[in-house]
């Protein structure tokens, strides 16, 4: 089957400057097109492409984007009028490249003469960089004879908002410009944004196309047998007076570091682990204050609070530089004013910072807005992990005003009505009405399937606010601030009496998801309630009966843990959040359990995961996949617009490891206790090289012994390793 390509409407100046090209086959033919998406990374610029390195106009996400703005919608290149057949792809590991590598359909030229499929090569070479794309052409002619053919490369830009892309309609626009041929015969395509922002895609080639016109240039090949020629397509994308999140290619950056190592016995775990680390690279973006985690691509590449925070918290011990950058920066966009618009409100953590024509527009309020209700206290976790495996008090110092300003926002406006418990109320009214991790506007129900109402005190919130406040009550002390210490210890205390006075649900064995407007329970079972265990809010006994209900059929899909059971009246395996499955979420889950002394089930959890990884090209976890019932022999059903890579799901193993091995670090001591060692029965050995507490190296070697986890200090090994 095939589909008309709809044209990309733009006004035009540039004259066709020989004769009438050939005619295109602007069809998309869906037998020669995977459902595999290429993705590309460079600073704030990404690429969504399909096999071939096309843009297809039946894929909203696809283009390339910089800045909130897709500056490219069409790149896609045809030979003799046809789509090219796609053989493979490589990607780069620092994601930032790829080679496409692509032949001829069957044609027929001028003289009659038939040239086969796969008689021409092109091997299409991607690069991109900060605002700049660059693609290189190598046609190479592998038919007997000299072949005489066009190559053509059609070219669009709509300069659409991100949020336009995503389906948000718009009352108006701003104004495409004429577009020009520069001195050299590229092409610059041109629009005025409402904000008064002139976005500009330029396109040079080298060499010079034989006919140049608005939306698409053409060379005409003669090539002998054996013969090559490549064609050097660069596009660069600018802006126009604004002032701009200003970020650097990360690439050459972590090429020139000396990275950990995580290796085991199964490569298929291995390669796992390494897409992983790759993916988190690619993801992290070098601001002024260090590295960030963007959330994911396509549609949240940019900076979050609860994304980037629960990813540093992920990949701790193997990338610290990430901690220290995503706290540097989340420090300083913290909020210093009430503004019903944005949220913000003085010590909150943003949730999303934006930029694009609509944010400069106002039309949507990420610019930055601090819509969040657990962000400012992951930044608190994060702190203190950070400390425990740095023991850089330098840092601790710098950020000390800041955490202090956290903490107070959790008093001053988390909890406005004094029972201790963070509630979140939607102040904007285009901002999210549900503001947990959980934030469709659907997430949050009763049992009868009625929509519960904030002012809305979740259950995991609650579990953060206790982390938090611990957090606060060692860094206290580890600055010698030991009365501020003793006071945050007791709003934990006094947090978790209430917690669990409040928030356990008897007869289900698990915590309420929430409780709703006039405290009324939302009396549902959710993974909501795992993900307290992860902070340590939850007493022994019922961490125990917390675990055995989630393993139970109606949460455990045999992919990972359900957001929803699937004995909810709102239950959809196909949902967004009430019902799918989300790596990061079982994660958290499953380090609950581990922190609890359940390592069998974490490790169950792990091996879910790692499962569902062999059904996604190159084992990329994606965002979520569908909440239905693992089948014997097939894979995990994918969720339709699921960002892949997604920051969060790329950590999800590595929190489980961390968990399984129990590393418990004391920098300050150059100590590092493992609490009941576990490899799952699935693991033999497993090693852990260059990482570090404090400045001291870490070599590890943990192999499965029967029933038991042995443990080998490596010959690098420069801590105090202990076992409990």
């Amino acid at each position: 089957m095939t589909d008309q390509v709809p044209k990309v409407v733009r006004v035009s100046t540039i004259e066709t400057q020989q004769a009438e090209p050939i005619k295109l086959d602007f069809r998309e033919d869906r037998e020669r097109t995977s459902a595999t998406s290429l993705v590309l990374k460079g600073g704030d610029t990404f690429l969504v492409a399909d096999a071939r390195g096309d843009f297809l106009s039946s894929r909203q996400e696809m283009g390339v984007f910089s800045h909130g703005a897709r500056f490219l919608r069409t790149c896609n290149l045809y030979l003799e009028g046809c789509q090219l057949v796609p053989l493979s792809h490589q990607v780069v590991a620092m994601g930032d490249a790829c080679h496409i590598d692509l032949t001829n359909v069957t044609f027929s030229m001028g003289n009659q003469d038939l040239v086969e499929q796969g008689a021409i090569h092109v091997d299409r070479f991607i690069e991109l960089e900060q605002d700049s794309l660059v693609q290189t052409f190598t046609v190479t002619n592998f038919h007997p004879s000299t072949v005489v053919f066009n190559l053509t490369l059609t070219i669009g830009a709509d300069f659409c908002d991100l949020f336009e892309v995503r389906g948000l309609l718009r009352k108006q626009s701003g104004k495409y410009l004429l577009d020009q041929q520069d001195n050299n015969g590229g092409v610059v395509l041109r629009y005025l944004g409402l904000d008064n922002i002139e976005r500009t895609t330029h396109l040079q080639c080298q060499p010079s196309a034989d006919q140049v016109q608005s939306d698409r240039v053409d060379w005409v090949l003669n090539l002998q047998q054996g013969n090559s020629v490549e064609i050097r397509i660069t596009i660069k994308m600018s802006e126009s007076g604004t002032e701009k999140l200003v970020t650097e290619p990360t690439a050459a950056v972590w090429r020139n570091q000396q990275l950990p190592t995580t290796q085991t016995d199964d490569p298929f775990f291995n390669r796992l682990l390494t897409r992983g680390m790759q993916d988190l690279m690619m993801l992290s973006t070098l601001t002024p204050h260090g590295f960030f985690p963007y959330a994911g691509i396509p549609w949240y590449c940019c900076p979050f609070g609860r994304d980037g925070l629960i990813t540093a918290l992920e990949f701790l011990p193997w990338f610290p530089q990430v901690v220290h950058g995503t706290l540097e920066f989340l420090a300083a966009h913290q909020g210093k004013k009430v503004d019903p618009f944005t949220e913000e409100e003085p010590g909150k953590i943003l949730h999303e910072f934006r930029t694009g024509e609509m944010a400069n527009c106002r039309d949507i309020p990420y610019i930055p807005y601090y819509g969040t209700v657990d962000a400012t206290q992951l930044f608190l976790m994060a702190l203190e992990a950070y400390i425990r495996w740095t023991n850089d008090l330098s840092f601790l110092e710098k950020l000390w005003p800041n955490a202090e300003a956290a903490a107070s926002w959790l008093i001053d406006y988390g909890d406005q009505d004094g029972d201790t418990f963070i509630e979140f109320h939607c102040a904007s009214e285009k901002g999210l009405a549900n503001q947990g991790w959980k934030d469709s506007w659907d997430s949050a129900i009763h049992s009868d399937g009625r929509a519960a109402h904030s002012p809305m005190a979740l259950c995991e919130v609650q579990g953060y606010t206790y982390a938090a406040y611990r957090a606060m009550s060692y860094l206290a002390r580890r600055l010698g601030k030991n009365d501020k210490a003793v006071h945050w210890d007791h709003a934990a205390d006094t947090l978790q009496t209430n917690f669990l006075r409040h928030f356990w649900w008897e007869q289900e064995q698990v915590f309420y998801m929430g409780l709703a407007e006039y405290k009324e329970p939302c009396d549902i079972v959710t993974s909501n309630a795992g993900q307290c265990l992860w902070t340590g809010i939850v007493p022994d006994d019922l961490a125990h009966k917390v675990t055995h209900r989630l393993m139970r059929e109606d949460m455990f899909s045999g992919w990972g843990i359900r957001t929803l059971s699937t004995q909810a009246k709102r239950y959809n395996p196909m949902s967004y959040h009430n019902g799918s499955v989300w790596p990061h979420d079982s994660a958290l889950v499953g380090a609950g359990f581990a922190l609890y002394g359940r390592k069998e089930e974490a490790g169950r959890i792990l091996k879910s995961l790692f499962d569902a990884s062999h059904y996604y090209e190159g084992a990329r976890l994606p965002e979520l996949y569908c909440g239905f019932a693992r089948r014997e022999g097939y894979g995990p059903t994918r969720y339709p617009v699921s960002c892949s890579p997604q920051a969060w799901a790329t950590g999800a193993p590595f929190i489980l490891i961390s968990s399984l091995l129990g590393l418990h670090p004391n920098a300050e001591q150059h100590r590092l206790t493992l609490y009941q060692p576990t490899l799952p029965d699935w693991l033999k050995t497993l090693e852990i090289n260059g990482v570090y507490v404090g400045t001291r190296r870490v070599h590890l070697r943990f192999v499965h012994v029967e029933d038991r986890t042995e443990i080998v200090l490596g010959r690098e090994n420069e801590v105090d390793v202990r076992v409990l």
